[in-house]
């Protein structure tokens, strides 16, 4: 025997949440937005960032519209090597605004850096550059020292006026070194480590 099915008999009202539980609700809501906002801050400040890449100076390794994962611990807690891409402060800046610019680690603190004949020297022996534009520089420099604290810079791209960097103003203090590129992560057909 079957038993019969009210239809149409309207469902029981649900409570409804008390409004002090509703404030409870928002405020723990809030304030896990504020620590995750302070952690995503103090991430981005200290520890890692995003940069995108503009200008050709870096190339043939790096293009404008490139995004790069930047290590802020550049520095004691992550020291400079030779081949390293770095972000620096502009020690120049042409516009006058405060500025960054990407560049390679071609010459550590005592080191002598030379380019001549397209051919980058360092310590008198010749560098192996895969990473350069093989279109030959149109400007050599003169052996120079690097002063402790400092390093020497240049852009991938080495031809006449296509990057500014340490030929242009000298080598760059350690301190003006705001990070340490550690990913190309677009475009993702080139993304990996650098």
């Amino acid at each position: 025997m079957t038993e019969p099915v009210a239809a149409g008999l309207p469902a029981e009202p649900q409570p409804q949440p008390r409004p002090a539980a509703r404030r409870r609700e928002l405020s723990a809501l809030l304030r896990t937005a504020v620590v995750v906002a302070a952690v995503v801050l103090f991430l981005n400040r200290f520890v890692l960032n995003l940069s995108i890449v503009e200008g050709d100076s870096m190339q043939p390794t790096l293009h404008p519209g490139d995004w790069l994962l930047v290590s802020r611990l550049a520095g004691d807690a992550l020291p400079i090597h030779l081949g390293d891409v770095v972000i620096l402060r502009d020690p120049r800046p042409e516009d006058g605004s405060p500025g960054y610019l990407v560049k390679r680690v071609v010459g550590l603190p005592g080191d002598v850096v030379e380019l001549r004949q397209g051919q980058l020297l360092r310590n008198g022996l010749p560098v192996p550059e895969l990473y350069a534009d093989r279109a030959p520089a149109l400007e050599n420099f003169q052996a120079v020292q690097v002063e402790p604290g400092h390093y020497f810079v240049l852009g991938d791209n080495r031809q006449w006026r296509a990057s500014r960097d340490s030929r242009t103003f000298g080598a760059v203090d350690a301190s003006d070194i705001t990070g340490r590129a550690e990913l190309l992560l677009w475009p993702l057909d080139h993304a990996g480590r650098l």
